[in-house]
Parts: structure tokens; C-alpha cells; sequence
């Protein structure tokens, strides 16, 4: 497609088609299956929930994601916005400018029976703004400017409602504003209107998140949208068509407070917690995506996350996915303070205990750290536990008979136990684990052998 494109009747001749935003979405699923990448990268687990998600938006239907705190319902959303802008980088996508929400240009052509063929891109007439532009031309093509929507940004193809019992409606649904309307005169000058998010979000993705928090008030602004792709401002008579993916959010104590209305609009999907393998593969992501790059041991994650999770059982706590997240990014953040490029047993202690106590009122810090203590396991055994076929004690002595009781345990130093084939087999089998369970691109196999050794052997020494 030329990109001289600037006005309708440009557009016109190109031999333009567009597409609606579940069209978009659907274009770009089918290339992603044929070609076996990921819908969702870094999102693990939830299989059948990511292929009910895509199905309800390709049916047209708005959703509902339900699920406690942390269990990626959010990042769901923004992989949606990304699937879309994929679709914006390969494709060209116009509006009407000045359109305040974001017309596609054909059903303006349409209007004016001017699209070859017969084409129709929607059975729904143009905007009030729109159709004042179309009178203030005489309905030339050539008078109507048209934009490439490269992106969808906040704004313009994509809003975000965050709920919030402040909310009014006439942010989702917007309003006339009365004093320019006073100064200029003419209803339909696109600087009266003041589009709320729905418009905004025309041509792309609406996300509400924490819908249960809205107002009542709040939450019925979205049911004409949600029901009949059109909205009615606030201080107006006049109808808007929107065309938008709509995804909204809800944690399991908010549910309630959604009113049956809008609950009838929109299909639920329930988004449980992901199992604990999934659980450390987050952390691992979150805490690799953090700079200066630290490793933290995967038996360090795989611990917190143990812990995390038993606690979970407690009503004084609300411990998601962000509280092993949090431990993993504690527990780097101790590393790094350090001058180490690899977390020790005392980082991820560290770690565990800040994250779990950060989510405690305080009057019940005592009893908590009582219950965190109780859970926590000996390091020694909890090694042993996870690593069965490693024979730990062997290891040590291995090391102190070659350089001594007092010797810190040195990453150069087990390198060579490592290739010494007189010693235990066990040096061997734990660089094998590691390079196939825990291998890392910041620091060797032997620093992260040193890690395991040290926490074997003495604990979590304070410091």
C-alpha cells in the first residue's frame, strides 16, 4: 500500500480494504499458528484459558478474565495490545483525522456510495463529526483527510479504565464540553467533543481493569458499547459507532460488585493459579529481565515459592504470584548489594521473609514470621530433598581435603574438582543438572555449584 495516501479519495483508489479490530486479531493468530510461535510468550501455564480468550474476542463477544491477585490477567491484556500493533506494523490501517473515534474512511465512502464494487467495511453510518465533515466539503472525497494508524497507543486505538470507585461515566463515555461549545458555536466541531475512553479505544482494545471497582454508575456507561458497538456521550443526543476488542479484569473478592448488566455482556473466564513449576518459570523471567543481570539459584526460586505457596492457606495473607516475584527481585537486589552476580541461601532468606511480611498488617508481623519459620526447611535437607542422586557430603570433603577447612569455596578451584576424574562422580552429576535445570548466561556452572556447596555446608550465616 503507497503510504502518499492523505485524503478519502486517495484511499478510494488505492483499492484499500479495511478490517475490523476482531478481524485484525484474528489475521494475526492464524499467521502466529501457521508459523508455531506464541500468542502469549512469557505467560506460562493457563493453556485452555489463552484458547478461550481468543475464541470469545473472535466471536465477537467482550470478556470478563476473573482470578486473584497475580495471576497474569493484566499481562493477558497487553499481549492482546501487542498481537494488534503486530498486525498495525505489517498492515496499513487509516482513519479519519480529526475523527474522534478514529473512523474507518470506507464507511464514509460507503455513505456516499462511493466504494467500488459494492464494498461495505460496516453496516453502520458515520459518526455526528464525520457526517458534519461530509456536509462542510459537499461530500468530496478529495477535502476529507485521512491518517495511517501506525500503532495503537493510549489514546487512539487502546484505553485503559482503571477501576477506581472515582471513575465517572463521562470518562468512559466523554462529553460535549459546554463553555468551547459557547465559544465556537458549532456542536460538531471535533474540539466540543471530548471523547472518553470508549472512543478512544475505538479501532483497538478497551481494557477495564478491576471492573468490580467501578460505580454502578461507572460500569453501566459501558453497556451500550459492550452491547451494541455505539455509545451516547454525556450532554448529547447524539450516537457514536465504536469498534473495539473489549477485555476487562476482576479479582474474585470484587466479582460481586459487578451488576448483572454488565456481567450479562460480557463471557467470564476464570484464570486460576498456575501450578508451582509454571510459578518459578515467572520468577525466572521477571527476575532475568532486571539489569545489571544477578542469578538466583532455581532450587533458591523453587524454595520460595514452596514456601509462598504453603502460606497461602492463611486469611491474613493475600500471597499471589507477585509475592514470589517479589522474593526472587529481593533476593537479587541482596546479591547485587553485595557485589555478587549470583544470589546465596541468605538472599533468597531475605528475600522470602521481606516479601511475605510486606503483604502483613502490622499486629500481625510476630505470628507470621512464627509461621514462615515453622516453614522453612534446613538447607541441608532441603538439597538433599531436591537433589537426591548429588551426593553433597562427598563433595565437601572432596574440597577441604584438597584445600583446606578454612579455603572459601572458590569458582576456579571446583572447576578443577570438576575435571578430576578421581574424585566422587557427584562433581559430574551436578554440573550435568545445572547445565540442564539451572544454567545461566551471567555466571559459570562452578559459581553456581560454589552457591549450593556453601549453603550445604554452613547455612545461612548472619552477617
Amino acid at each position: 500500500m503507497p503510504h502518499h495516501i492523505a485524503t478519502l479519495h486517495d484511499l478510494i483508489k488505492s483499492g484499500y480494504r479495511s478490517k475490523t479490530a476482531r478481524e485484525r486479531l484474528l489475521d494475526v493468530i492464524k499467521q502466529k499458528i501457521e508459523t508455531g510461535e506464541e500468542l502469549f510468550p512469557d505467560i506460562f501455564g493457563l493453556k485452555s484459558e489463552k484458547r478461550r480468550l481468543i475464541k470469545t474476542l473472535v466471536a465477537g463477544k467482550g470478556v470478563l478474565l476473573t482470578g486473584a491477585y497475580g495471576v497474569a490477567k493484566t499481562d493477558l491484556a497487553k499481549h492482546l495490545h501487542n498481537l494488534l500493533n503486530e498486525y498495525h506494523k505489517k498492515h496499513d490501517v487509516y482513519y479519519v483525522a480529526q475523527c474522534p473515534v478514529q473512523e474507518d474512511p470506507l464507511i464514509l465512502s460507503q455513505f456516499l456510495a462511493l466504494n467500488p464494487d459494492g464494498y461495505s467495511p460496516a453496516t453502520v453510518e458515520p459518526c455526528p463529526i464525520c457526517k458534519a465533515q461530509l456536509r462542510e466539503v459537499n461530500g468530496n472525497p478529495d477535502k476529507i483527510m485521512v491518517r495511517r494508524m501506525e500503532q495503537l497507543v493510549e489514546g487512539r486505538g487502546f484505553a485503559r479504565v482503571q477501576g477506581g470507585g472515582d471513575v465517572l461515566p463521562e470518562e468512559i463515555v466523554g462529553t460535549y464540553n459546554l463553555l468551547k461549545l459557547a465559544q465556537i458555536g458549532d456542536p460538531f466541531d471535533p474540539r466540543v467533543f471530548e471523547p472518553g475512553k470508549i472512543g478512544q479505544a475505538s479501532r483497538g482494545l478497551l481494557f477495564v481493569d478491576e471492573i468490580g471497582k467501578l460505580s454502578e454508575t461507572a460500569q453501566h456507561a459501558l453497556i451500550q458499547a459492550a452491547q451494541e458497538n455505539s455509545f451516547t456521550p454525556t450532554k448529547s443526543r447524539e450516537t457514536f459507532p465504536v469498534d473495539f476488542l473489549l477485555v476487562a479484569t476482576t479479582n474474585v473478592a470484587d466479582e460481586e460488585y459487578i451488576c448483572g448488566a454488565v456481567r450479562d455482556r460480557l463471557v467470564s473466564i476464570k484464570i486460576p493459579r498456575v501450578n508451582i513449576e509454571d510459578e518459578i518459570r515467572i520468577v525466572q523471567k521477571e527476575v532475568a529481565r532486571m539489569t545489571p543481570p544477578i542469578h538466583v539459584p532455581v532450587l533458591f526460586i523453587k524454595l520460595a515459592v514452596e514456601v509462598i505457596t504453603t502460606l497461602r492457606g492463611n486469611d491474613r495473607l493475600e500471597l499471589g504470584p507477585r509475592t514470589s516475584i517479589n522474593a526472587g527481585l529481593i533476593a537479587r537486589s541482596s546479591a547485587l548489594l553485595a557485589g555478587r552476580f549470583v544470589a546465596d541461601y541468605c538472599d533468597i532468606k531475605e528475600g522470602i521473609y521481606t516479601a511475605i511480611l510486606g503483604k502483613t498488617q502490622f499486629e500481625d508481623i510476630y505470628d507470621i514470621e512464627k509461621q514462615i519459620d515453622a516453614q522453612f526447611p534446613p538447607v541441608a535437607a532441603y538439597l538433599k530433598k531436591n537433589l537426591p542422586h548429588i551426593n553433597f557430603s562427598e563433595m565437601i570433603s572432596d574440597y577441604r581435603h584438597e584445600w583446606g577447612n578454612n579455603t572459601d569455596w572458590d569458582d576456579t578451584k571446583i572447576k578443577q574438582m570438576v575435571n578430576n576424574k578421581d574424585l566422587s562422580p557427584a562433581w559430574n552429576h551436578l554440573q550435568q543438572w545445572i547445565g540442564e535445570h539451572d544454567e545461566s548466561l551471567v555466571v559459570t556452572g562452578a559459581q553456581i555449584i560454589a552457591i549450593y556447596l556453601a549453603a550445604y555446608e554452613k547455612g545461612c550465616v548472619e552477617k
